[in-house]
């Protein structure tokens, strides 16, 4: 549900108890050291300089050193470790490489130059949803193949200065967030996928929440000791501070965690109306802006969130449509490292009589996209009639396609640990020969590589499949009895238990093929 903002301040839906349905889990930040650290003013670089220190080494070892995708830190750090990470960090914690970006450290420039420029542009209407990174991240999935990125340290660290250099723009040019929410494939592909993750960012107290007029968590606020608004002891601070943010003395913080300016949420998001993991970066700045330490970071059922039909509020159809066609893209990702889609794709280009290898991704991408679309609306509609509605095709997808969400989730994770635990101890000698390459005496360990034996990496990735296929039924099972009730939910369920079946089937069939054994020099582990 969206706020109706008046005069800065914003109006809540009820007068009394909750909001909107959040978790009541374990709060994380009661963990010891952990509220005091991410409400330390500096946590979020803390995180950040880590992964941009790693940035820097893809950049310059991907334009300057060895070639050899398996031996270059650019190919190995990006395309086996970081993916393989983050689908861990969301399985197990959340959106940590969101919390982590160092694309945002361009923000200090971006806002320089946006005085500089004079620039105050609003990102179109029209644009502010899903379909336009929707398009960007098709285009970037078809070129990772086509130009074969995964083999090309060159290409890989330009990648990364090109995304640096996006985010500068973007954020130069509109309000910062712009990038985050509208722009970035890697962080909306987060955004999707963590509505699987066990955590989600809620209210400790909806009526601390009620109390609160200026709502610092959404706009920011400046603190100063002796401070009146909008005067304060850092006057930095203030130059510093968008318009809308609240000016809040330090007599009124409780727990106080600095001074100066804290901004708030970038993706416009109120802590108490917080109903998914959509758009939340886990950036924290909501934790260090609020002046009652109201907010917690609490644990709850993974793909919670999936039966509680949150995306509509926010972005309508767009936001469905990403986390439906991410599923039906990570099945086409997978396929394009088997043989059986080598030689289907030859078949294909003689029988089109040409060799762009563009076009024939295109074409597969459009053909497995519309396939796995016709099913699923197919098998939501099914679902409607037997559950007793006459819904549009339309509705019935809107309704079941976060089951195939779930599903997505468990191909990706599969696949992604696959390449991980093929090549996750190469880290150690692909540095080692970074140092090698430029004079230092070090003799890489090449055999160090892969983590399990080869027997094991198909069990792995098949309980992977399993546990989220369960996952997809558990959410198809809540969204049957919701709208259905329990009888007529019954019925309603026995399209999408045949769908979730024959999705595993086929995952199954697709990751026991062959595969490509991408970022890594050393032979498979008996």
């Amino acid at each position: 549900m969206t706020p109706a903002r008046r005069s800065g301040a914003v109006e809540l839906p009820r007068a009394g108890g909750p909001y909107v349905d959040q978790p009541r889990g374990f709060d994380l930040f009661r963990l010891p050291l952990v509220r005091r650290f991410v409400r330390w003013k500096y946590a979020r670089l803390a995180l950040q300089l880590p992964l941009l220190v790693l940035a820097l080494f893809v950049i310059v070892d991907g334009l300057t050193g060895r070639q050899l995708a398996p031996r270059n830190v650019a190919t190995t750090a990006t395309w086996l470790h970081y993916r393989g990470l983050v689908v861990l960090a969301l399985a197990l914690f959340g959106n940590a490489f969101c919390a982590a970006c160092p694309l945002m450290l361009t923000r200090g420039a971006s806002r320089r130059l946006k005085r500089l420029l004079r620039a105050d542009l609003r990102f179109p209407r029209s644009l502010r949803n899903k379909w336009l990174v929707l398009g960007i991240t098709l285009a970037y999935f078809i070129a990772y193949e086509a130009f074969d990125l995964w083999a090309s340290p060159w290409l890989t660290a330009w990648l990364v200065v090109g995304y640096f250099g996006s985010a500068l723009v973007v954020d130069t040019l509109f309000p910062a967030g712009t990038f985050c929410r509208y722009v970035c494939p890697l962080g909306n592909f987060n955004f999707a996928l963590s509505a699987a993750s066990p955590t989600q960012i809620v209210a400790v107290d909806p009526d601390v929440c009620r109390r609160c007029v200026h709502k610092p968590c959404l706009h920011g606020r400046v603190s100063g000791p002796g401070m009146v608004a909008p005067a304060t002891a850092d006057t930095s601070a203030v130059r510093a501070a968008p318009e809308r943010t609240a000016f809040i003395p330090m007599s009124e913080i409780v727990n106080p965690n600095g001074s100066g300016y804290f901004p708030g949420c970038e993706s416009d998001l109120l802590v108490p109306a917080i109903t998914s993991n959509l758009d939340c970066t886990l950036c924290f700045n909501c934790v260090r802006a609020c002046p009652y330490d109201n907010v917690a970071l609490s644990v709850r059922a993974p793909g919670r969130e999936l039966s509680k039909d949150p995306w509509r509020r926010r972005f309508g159809a767009s936001a469905l449509a990403l986390g439906v066609l991410l599923t039906f893209w990570g099945v086409v990702n997978a396929l394009a490292m088997t043989s059986p889609f080598f030689a289907f794709t030859g078949r294909l280009s003689e029988l089109l009589g040409t060799r762009s290898e563009v076009l024939i991704l295109a074409l597969a991408y459009l053909a497995v996209t519309t396939v796995g679309l016709l099913a699923t609306v197919a098998v939501a509609w099914s679902a409607d009639r037997l559950g007793g509605k006459r819904s549009s095709p339309l509705a019935a997808f809107r309704r079941w396609g976060y089951v195939t969400v779930a599903l997505g989730f468990g191909f990706w994770g599969a696949h992604y640990v696959f390449h991980f635990l093929t090549g996750a101890l190469s880290v150690v000698p692909v540095f080692e020969h970074f140092f090698e390459y430029r004079g230092f005496p070090l003799d890489p360990h090449w055999r160090l590589a892969q983590v399990v034996p080869t027997r094991w990496l198909f069990p792995i990735q098949a309980v992977l499949g399993a546990v989220y296929a369960g996952l997809g039924l558990a959410t198809a099972v809540r969204i049957g009895v919701r709208d259905f009730g329990l009888r007529r939910g019954v019925l309603a369920m026995w399209p999408l238990t045949v769908y979730v079946l024959g999705f595993l089937a086929l995952q199954l069939v697709i990751l026991a093929q062959p595969m490509e054994m991408r970022g890594t020099l050393a032979g498979p582990l008996p």
